[in-house]
């Protein structure tokens, strides 16, 4: 068959009718004998007058691409290094057995328990879900031997035209998340010996389409707090201090009453409340470092209203302190307000491309705009926000102009 290739999609247990999914290949159907793809051979080489090197090809390393040898040196003649070498071929193709004839789901599952013990909550549920929601789905059930370029590109082309809720498409980010899962799964796959390279490297790479972010302006910024001020005054301190420091939301729903200095004007961001695969956890900051931030006076005024005679725990909290709000109260609160404002709807994490925006238009330091960011580094800022810094192109443009006019009225 040319060009076009037939797979079941699976859905919640059950198959639907194959979907025809048009590649520019030609199928050919495989052979599924392990034993016949593994391709396992060694050497040896004589070092001395009775000792052996012994070297068997085991794969491609997958973090530098370079091919890797099980070795050995035996002592004693050559029916003694031939006898060591078949059990080196034997181990190798042995793991390669095992590892090919394992499905998707379970290279899946198992890697999952290795790799995410240092994961962050957050990356723990995002993981766990493009595992759950696509890969199981679209891959789970075919052999990590029988997974090929062409098999991943026709799940991809699935994803993106109908792989999302409702059957809608998935986005270039997305299918990008799901890219990387995957291989990260199989590169792990390789480290444990089950295949000798990795096929989502041959597969087709996605590219992430940027979209241009597009910050309140200063006048929406104005009139959604003055709506805030008059219809939820908790929510209204919440957006203040957001556009004020520029924080993340998981730090902003972090702070406690003690982390706020209200003589000097100041919040210390220790922690960020992020969603866990089991419900919100207070985890570190995204740099995993404390940082400090000044807030302008009037936001002081604000939270010196809130603070009253006296509060602890958490700022931003339902029950007095006891417990944070959770991250989707904040963001649908804030996005019913846009509505209640009558205002565009925009991000909440926009407020922090606000903050940087405004600031570095104003002239206001690269380093200063950068601290109150937490970017670890100046060009991360530079990178993020390099069309709010203020150009000295036209400046440069005037001077060459003057070289110029010089030098024709001295000619």
């Amino acid at each position: 068959m040319q060009g076009v290739l037939l797979f079941p999609v699976v859905s919640a247990g059950s198959v639907l009718p194959i979907m025809p999914i048009i590649l520019p290949i030609k199928f050919v159907k495989p052979s599924w004998r392990f034993a016949d793809l593994v391709g396992v051979s060694g050497s040896i080489r004589q070092r001395g007058s009775s000792s052996w090197e012994l070297r068997v090809y085991s794969g491609l390393d997958p973090d530098s691409g370079k091919r890797r040898y099980r070795t050995a040196t035996v002592v004693g003649n050559r029916a003694d290094a031939e006898r060591r070498l078949a059990e080196l071929v034997t181990a190798v193709r042995s793991e390669r057995l095992i590892g090919s004839a394992s499905t998707v789901s379970e290279l899946l599952e198992a890697w999952f328990v290795v790799a995410s013990g240092s994961w962050a909550p957050t990356t723990i549920r995002q993981t766990r879900s493009v595992v759950d929601r696509y890969l199981h789905p679209q891959l789970g059930s075919i052999r990590v031997g029988e997974l090929t370029p062409s098999v991943i590109d026709a799940a991809y082309v699935r994803l993106r035209l109908s792989g999302g809720g409702r059957g809608q498409g998935l986005s270039s980010g997305t299918l990008a998340r799901v890219h990387v899962v995957l291989r990260s799964a199989l590169a792990q796959a390789q480290r444990w010996g089950w295949i000798f390279d990795n096929p989502v490297e041959r597969a087709h790479r996605i590219k992430v389409r940027k979209t241009e972010r597009k910050p309140p302006t200063p006048d929406e910024v104005a009139v959604l707090i003055g709506w805030l001020a008059e219809h939820d005054l908790l929510l209204h301190l919440f957006v203040a201090v957001a556009v004020s420091t520029g924080a993340r939301r998981a730090q902003l729903l972090a702070v406690r009453w003690e982390n706020i200095d209200l003589v000097r004007g100041r919040v210390a961001f220790v922690g960020g409340w992020v969603e866990g695969p089991n419900g919100p956890v207070l985890s570190d900051t995204k740099t995993s470092r404390r940082h400090q931030v000044q807030i302008d006076p009037v936001t002081v005024g604000l939270l010196r209203q809130r603070f009253g005679d006296g509060r602890c725990g958490y700022v931003f909290s339902d029950d007095d302190g006891a417990s944070a709000w959770k991250p989707n109260r904040a963001t649908k609160s804030f996005l019913r307000a846009l509505d209640g404002a009558g205002l565009r709807r925009f991000r909440l994490h926009d407020l922090r491309h606000f903050m940087a925006t405004e600031l570095l238009q104003a002239g206001i330091a690269l380093a200063v705009v950068s601290q109150r960011l937490d970017h670890q580094r100046k060009s991360t800022t530079l990178d993020y926000y390099a069309h709010a810094v203020p150009s000295g192109d036209a400046y440069a443009a005037g001077v060459l102009r003057s070289i110029i006019d010089n030098a024709r009225g001295a000619s």
